[in-house]
């Protein structure tokens, strides 16, 4: 090999040199002084080799002074050349070393070529992260260059060292694909993962090699090179995750993303909306399949201004209509000249859809708003009047009249809170229905027991059509009344006076059937499908159109609670309409029977109770509000009392003892849900009946009073007969202490 340092090169001759001519001295007295140049011969050769040709002339030279002047005679003179032959010796050594020193150098040339391309080779294979390995098909021993060792944890010493990290079924498919290659001569190829064993790290791996056939066709040799691309595996796979997340967003967004040439053709696309393939969109005009074949048109004017542009479009196609919202930017060379066009467009229909319905349901509630405010008024001026009335006239007949108006207006405005609180609690899915074994046809009745003053009133006349067997059904009789009801107050008010409404109740298969027809000004076809939508009026042209366009969605909630369905016939304006109501037959059983004791023994009690005139304590710091309720009592034969505050109601309750308390719970100071857990701790429950009487009606409201030790919770407005009967029931009922 070739001493790379220069400078080193001539030392090391003249050490060669040194060493060679001492060896000489060292063997001549041996050799009786023959052969004086045969260890100049092979040293000459080694700094050929090592030193080049300079350093190599220089030691021949060098070398045949020393030869002159140690063993030819005389001994010990520079030239002591004295006969033909000793010179011929001369000039033949001098020219045979000239050419040993030309071929030395020149063989160290090539061999300093070759070392310096092995070193370039492991350089690029280092950098590339690749070894190569070249196979003996006899001895089944490989060669590697390149750093098995460092890229894969092993040295590679024979082909199982390449397998043994690899797991079975690679290892078993590379030695399928290279006796493959052994039979038929050529290259083969395997990408796998081996794992390292020394830290044992994951290396993707990338083998090709190459097996060439001796003339019999018999495999002689094998090499090839084996690639670390990890780097690549994760470029790829982050790459498809990318990819993946792109075309998601694409679907989630509805976005198709495409590419079109100058004449605004498309070349590609992904996620074509409409129904279209990807095929039918590469080379078709862009708009021309939705017969828009001015949307071209405007992508040709953006490579003419190379300007992006954001538009909007809407197209129809398979009878529906499309909302897009495209963008676009032309895309430039470095010279400036338009390439190609790329595009994005989304489908809003549903985004505008939704808008629209917005838009509706903010109409909606302003016209909600509007009617409440209407609605909340009408009741109050008769009320206010009624009130002037009172003041003006003390004659009995102008004060029941007075009190009929107001008792009417206060129902009506009590209906429309309640309608109010049942959609808030539907909404809002708090809703409990308290389920028996129930008589539908019971129910019915007693819905029409409740509208009869509105039928008087406005002269109409209902039909009612029973089945002669029980129709027995699982559900909230009071819910169920309460559909009943809407359904048969909305017949009355959109019906003319006099009018006729039908009720007929029937049982079929599994389901039970409630009809309820009028013939009145009947709904609209483009109607129909909306009357159980919140906030909507049929028409508010009609005989009697009050209400909150809430009671069908009320109904038609409360039947979906039962499991029950609820729809709508018509024929149009001014053919009348038909509610219909399905429920799900009971499985089995039947209704239990009144007690017919029970009658009785309600009247025993308010008997004992008329005689015996219990003390109630009216507890509420609206003034006029207990003042009026403790008035109602005392002419319903209680003796009652009135305070305006927690701190009154404790104060008193020693000395009234009364038997029940009418307990507000916003009260002022004290609060309600306080004074009732004072009050049961020095009364027990079968000597102080407790109620309470507010605004709030949650289940957490019911809840914390039930808590607190009350033994009802009534929400204002209270009738005055359910608060008396609830009374009864506290005050004759025998109830156990907790």
């Amino acid at each position: 090999m070739v001493i790379e340092r220069h400078w080193l090169r001539w030392p090391a001759a003249a050490l060669v040199f040194v060493a060679a001519t001492w060896l000489n001295l060292q063997l001549q007295p041996y050799l009786n002084g023959r052969g004086p140049l045969l260890p100049y011969f092979p040293s000459l050769v080694l700094v050929g080799l090592a030193c080049g040709l300079g350093p190599a002339l220089a030691f021949l030279a060098a070398s045949a002074l020393a030869v002159l002047y140690f063993w030819i005679e005389p001994i010990g003179q520079i030239f002591p050349v004295n006969s033909l032959p000793d010179a011929t010796l001369v000039v033949l050594y001098l020219a045979a070393g000239a050419l040993i020193a030309s071929v030395s150098a020149w063989a160290g040339r090539l061999m300093q070529k070759e070392r310096n391309s092995r070193r370039r080779l492991n350089l690029a294979l280092a950098a590339g992260r690749m070894v190569t390995w070249d196979w003996d098909m006899v001895t089944g021993f490989a060669n590697t260059a390149g750093g098995a060792k460092q890229l894969f944890g092993r040295h590679w010493s024979t082909m199982e060292d390449m397998l043994a990290d690899m797991s079975a079924e690679d290892a078993g498919r590379f030695r399928e694909r290279y006796r493959y290659a052994t039979e038929s001569g050529g290259r083969f190829s395997l990408a796998c993962p081996i794992t390292r064993p020394d830290n044992a790290e994951v290396v993707w791996t990338q083998f090709d090699g190459y097996v060439s056939l001796d003339a019999k066709g018999r495999a002689a040799h094998a090499y090839g090179v084996a690639v670390d691309v990890t780097a690549q595996q994760e470029a790829l796979r982050a790459s498809q995750a990318a990819e993946e997340r792109f075309h998601l967003a694409l679907h989630s967004g509805k976005v198709m993303a495409w590419e079109c040439d100058l004449q605004g053709r498309y070349t590609w696309a992904f996620n074509t909306p409409m129904g279209f393939s990807r095929e039918a969109l590469i080379g078709a005009e862009v708009g021309s399949l939705v017969g828009e074949p001015q949307f071209a048109e405007i992508v040709r004017e953006a490579v003419a201004t190379a300007r992006p542009m954001n538009l909007a479009q809407q197209v129809s196609h398979g009878g529906r209509t499309y909302q897009l919202l495209t963008s676009l930017r032309p895309v430039q060379a470095h010279d400036g000249q338009v390439q190609r066009v790329i595009g994005a467009t989304v489908d809003v229909s549903e985004l505008s859809a939704a808008q629209e319905e917005l838009r509706r349901e903010s109409q909606r509630k302003d016209a909600f708003l509007a009617t409440l405010a209407h609605e909340l008024r009408n009741p109050m001026a008769p009320i206010r009047y009624a009130v002037a009335m009172l003041r003006q006239s003390g004659t009995e007949a102008t004060r029941a009249h007075a009190t009929d108006i107001i008792a009417r207006q206060s129902a009506h405005m009590a209906r429309l809170l309640d309608d109010l609180l049942d959609m808030s609690r539907i909404t809002r899915n708090v809703v409990e229905l308290k389920r028996q074994l129930i008589d539908l046809r019971t129910v019915v009745r007693q819905a029409l027991e409740a509208v009869e003053p509105l039928y008087s009133e406005m002269k109409h006349r209902v039909s009612l059509s029973l089945p002669p067997r029980p129709v027995l059904v699982d559900g909230d009789p009071t819910r169920l009344q309460q559909v009943l009801g809407n359904l048969l107050d909305n017949a009355a008010k959109y019906s003319p006076e006099p009018g006729e409404v039908t009720v007929h109740v029937a049982a079929e298969a599994d389901r039970a059937r409630i009809t309820v027809t009028d013939r009145g000004i009947g709904i609209a076809m483009e109607m129909q499908p909306r009357v159980f939508e919140l906030f909507t009026r049929i028409d508010a042209r009609g005989a009697a159109p009050s209400g909150l366009g809430i009671g069908l969605a009320v109904s038609k909630q409360l039947v979906q609670l039962h499991d029950g369905s609820i729809a709508v016939e018509s024929e149009g304006v001014g053919h009348g309409s038909r509610f219909i109501v399905e429920l799900p037959l009971a499985p089995g059983g039947t209704v239990r029977a009144e007690d017919p004791a029970a009658p009785a023994a309600v009247a025993e009690t308010a008997e004992i109770a008329a005689a015996e005139a219990p003390c109630v304590m009216v507890v509420d710091d609206n003034v006029d509000g207990a003042n009026t309720l403790a008035e109602v009592l005392r002419g319903a034969h209680y003796r009652a009392s009135v305070a305006y505050s927690g701190e009154d109601a404790l104060r008193h309750f020693e000395r009234l003892r009364p038997r029940v308390m009418l307990l507000d719970i916003g009260l002022p100071g004290i609060s309600g849900t306080e004074v009732a857990r004072r009050l049961r701790a020095m009364a027990p429950r079968d000597e102080l009946a407790l109620i309470a009487i507010t605004g709030w009606g949650q289940r957490s409201d019911r809840e914390a009073t039930a808590a607190a030790g009350f033994d009802a919770h009534l929400v204002k407005p209270v009738e005055f007969n359910e608060l008396e009967r609830v009374m009864q029931q506290l005050l004759g009922a025998p109830r156990a202490v907790s």
